[in-house]
């Protein structure tokens, strides 16, 4: 049996003595014949009484002692074996919970997400001794709870998951595997996620996202919930019947149905597996199951190895004691007092540095310089030169990497070692302790840096997780550095977010009779609330944010700025189920602020002096429109009989200069197939006329001579049924009465096709709508009051579905 690791070595201890010796006994016989050339033999005594030939062999003997030890221990000595004793250690199980709308379906009892948390509650106990934690996900994610063997904590951070706790809705499944990248310690050599959701993966990254993950050595489990059949997505709380649903802006239920593909890709992407819930959550049953196995087999297979004791340690302890031996053995005769200094000045040296890494002293020395950044490379070189070795003192290094990179404003870098620090040291609250409060001070640092973005929601999030890191801390041990910055950042935080932002709510009506104020009788208006970016009076999804009113046409959200005073423009877009149809509404904005251009205004422009609370009236009105129809008098008569059909072979137009022709200024437009028109005008009197595509058709209703209609129309006002008779032919003639005529022009005769005339309306394009804006809001003013509204305040969501 070999008792060395290099035995090679040996075979050359022989070889350094002889050398050493030769050296030595050549250079004390050229010592030697010049000291005779100096001095003779006789007087040696006399003149050098301090000189000692004995006690350099002597000194020469301890130095090679020591090498002789040295070389033995560099050899590698083993003797005898040892079993591995280990404490057991479970894995690090990191779970993805999707919180997007459509996990409020009711396929699974009592729905997806509370199915997910029950069965997940039951399930904690048997994995008992692994680290769980949590990230929660939808249009966004963050994590909920680090990894942790505190599954109180777990379950405490599971039960406050809710639909609506991430403001931006969606499902992008690529965004918790990427928050479980962040998560994992990089030394971790077994990462597993459990990522469950019905797998509507609305942005579509997140196949490709596993496939980097694998790349990484993560493992990932995918658990589907949900019916492939679908369900509607109730919007009832849990324990009463569905009643209300979510419906997209057609007015339209929103059906959600389990995508088993896209679960199933991600999972075979990273050598995981896909399973459904089942009924009483058996998918994650079996995960667990799992993952529990291959713990057990590895702990059992890191117990079954056979160590050999190594017994270097002796053979440098010795060789130690012989250099210390030689270097207080003095070559010449001294006092005791010499000896005494050399002693105590080779065990100061031995206790203050021998041990102590190059590395570690010279970044303790740039940490007093006020170095940190040379300081955390020093501590990552130590750092790399131990992870080899699994050195205990690994935990404590990372601690003081991830101070070092904090203090040098290497935020990321820092988070990744000082998470290294919380999992290296599960066993030491000191270390535990003081990476929590330092993470905390990293995201408290993020916090400020979102808020000078003006980014509040990103900013709320890292403040959050700041003052969880802060908890955490002071839960361990009381720590009173940890409780000073939970204060702080209670008090700061939230009085400079208070200085930067302002509450912005108001109300969305129907202003029927045009005061400005919400009467009774007046109906609110469900509608979105748009930042008009562009200033163009129309809705860009992709680009400008918005929000939903209530069913009561409140709303309200939260602006942010870094100085003040500022402005914004805000538009409003009805929405599709605001039971209008009937009724063309547009609204009525305040003319701006100047210099700007009060004939120009399609928005409500607000001017904010300071931050506060301010509130925007914003009151639709029904258009005055022209409505009529053009038809085929094939009798001639006037009338518009049972078996005459409509025409869209005419033009009619607003004749503004009382010449009784269609001019290049002139509003015109085209009837619908069935010959009827409904136009939406400035509110005043207009001379209506009609043109006939073909020049011989003859023009029998209206008989007046210039065959045009003089009407007044005003808000929430249509005209009245304005008709147009055209015989194709020409030859028709009008034999009526002149005086019946002229009452039948006033009276227009009603039937069946003029019945449903509203029904029948051809709708005008989104450029007619805008340029009526444009012409009503030149000569409009809005009258709106300031209004008592006590809306809910959200945050606004980029455009895009939102379940």
């Amino acid at each position: 049996m070999n008792h060395f690791v290099h035995p090679d070595l040996l075979f050359g201890i022989p070889l350094v003595l002889a050398l050493l010796i030769l050296l030595y006994w050549h250079s004390q016989k050229k010592a030697e014949q010049k000291l005779n050339k100096l001095v003779s033999f006789k007087l040696k005594g006399q003149l050098l009484p301090a000189h000692s030939p004995r006690r350099k062999i002597t000194k020469f003997c301890l130095f090679i002692g020591a090498i002789v030890f040295l070389l033995f221990a560099l050899a590698g000595p083993q003797w005898g074996t040892s079993q591995r004793s280990i404490t057991p250690k479970g894995i690090d199980i990191l779970i993805a919970v999707d919180l997007s709308k459509s996990m409020l379906a009711r396929d699974v009892r009592p729905n997806r997400l509370e199915r997910v948390k029950l069965s997940l509650t039951n399930l904690l106990p048997k994995v008992k001794g692994d680290r769980l934690g949590l990230i929660a996900f939808s249009g966004s994610s963050f994590l909920q709870c680090p990894l942790t063997l505190d599954h109180q904590a777990f379950a405490k951070s599971l039960d406050e998951l809710k639909v609506g706790l991430i403001p931006r809705m969606g499902t992008n499944l690529a965004l918790p595997i990427q928050e479980a990248a962040r998560s994992f310690s990089k030394d971790d050599t077994d990462k597993f996620l459990i990522l469950i959701s019905d797998g509507e993966d609305l942005e579509g990254q997140g196949l490709a996202q596993a496939k980097l993950a694998a790349e990484q050595g993560i493992r990932i489990y995918t658990i589907g919930i949900g019916s492939k059949e679908g369900s509607f997505i109730v919007t009832d709380p849990v324990g009463q019947d569905p009643q209300n649903f979510l419906t997209n802006r057609q007015g339209e239920r929103i059906v959600t149905k389990l995508d088993e593909d896209s679960l199933r890709y991600i999972a075979q992407s990273t050598g995981g597996q896909f399973l459904s819930i089942g009924p009483t959550g058996e998918g994650i049953s079996y995960v667990f199951s799992e993952l529990q196995a291959f713990g057990q087999k590895k702990m059992h297979e890191q117990f079954s190895t056979t160590l050999p004791i190594n017994r270097y340690q002796f053979f440098v302890l010795i060789g130690l004691l012989f250099l210390f031996s030689e270097f207080l053995t003095p070559s010449a005769k001294q006092k005791p007092m010499g000896v005494s200094f050399n002693s105590m000045l080779v065990l100061i040296l031995f206790f203050t540095g021998c041990w102590k890494s190059e590395n570690i002293r010279q970044a303790e020395e740039a940490i007093e310089k006020g170095e940190p950044s040379k300081a955390a490379e020093l501590y990552l070189q130590e750092i790399e030169n131990l992870e080899s070795k699994e050195d205990e003192n690994l935990g404590t290094l990372y601690l003081n990497a991830g101070l070092a990179l904090f203090g040098a404003k290497e935020y990321q870098t820092a988070e990744e070692y000082l998470n290294r620090a919380l999992h290296r040291s599960t066993d030491s609250p000191n270390i535990q302790s003081t990476a929590l409060n330092t993470l905390g001070n990293i995201y408290y640092a993020k916090a400020n840096s979102f808020l000078d973005r003006q980014d509040v929601s990103q900013a709320r999030s890292t403040w959050e997780k700041a003052r969880e890191y802060y908890s955490s801390a002071l839960s361990i041990d009381g720590n009173q550095l940890a409780k000073d910055n939970l204060d702080s950042l209670n008090q700061q935080i939230q009085e400079r977010i208070e200085s930067l932002v302002s509450k912005i709510k108001g109300l969305v009506w129907r202003d029927i009779n045009g005061n400005g104020k919400v009467d009774p009788e007046e109906p609110p208006l469900k509608s979105i609330v748009y930042w008009d970016r562009n200033n163009n009076g129309e809705h860009n999804q992709s680009e400008e944010p918005f929000i939903e009113t209530d069913s009561q046409g409140r709303f309200a959200f939260e602006w942010i700025s870094a100085t003040y005073p500022t402005s914004l423009k805000i538009g409003s877009l009805l929405a599709d189920d605001n039971q209008t149809k009937k009724d063309l509404l547009i609204p009525l904005f305040p003319a701006p602020p100047p210099p700007m251009n009060p004939q120009m205004v399609k928005n409500h422009a607000l001017s904010l002096d300071q931050s506060g609370e301010h509130i925007i009236a914003i009151p639709w009105r029904g258009a005055p429109v022209l409505k009529g129809k053009v038809w085929n008098d094939t009798d001639g008569d006037s009338i518009l009989d049972a078996n005459e059909s409509g025409s869209s072979a005419a033009t009619i137009f607003l004749d503004e200069n009382g010449n009784f022709q269609i001019d290049e200024n002139e509003t015109s437009f085209k009837p619908g197939e069935d010959g009827s028109f409904s136009h939406a005008v400035p509110p005043g009197q207009f001379s209506v006329c009609i043109l006939p595509d073909n020049e011989e058709a003859n023009i029998t209703r209206p008989i007046d001579d210039h065959k045009a209609y003089l009407t007044w129309v005003d808000f929430e006002q249509n005209s009245q049924a304005l008709l147009f008779g055209l015989q194709e032919d020409g030859n028709g003639s009008n034999s009526s009465d002149p005086n019946q005529d002229q009452a039948n022009q006033s009276s227009p005769p009603e039937s069946s096709e003029e019945s449903n005339e509203d029904e029948n309306q051809p709708a005008q394009s989104s450029e007619e709508v805008n340029a009526l804006y444009e012409r009503l809001l030149q000569e409009t003013e809005s009258k709106s009051e300031p209004l008592q509204l006590e809306p809910q305040f959200s945050e606004p969501v980029n455009a895009g579905r939102d379940y």
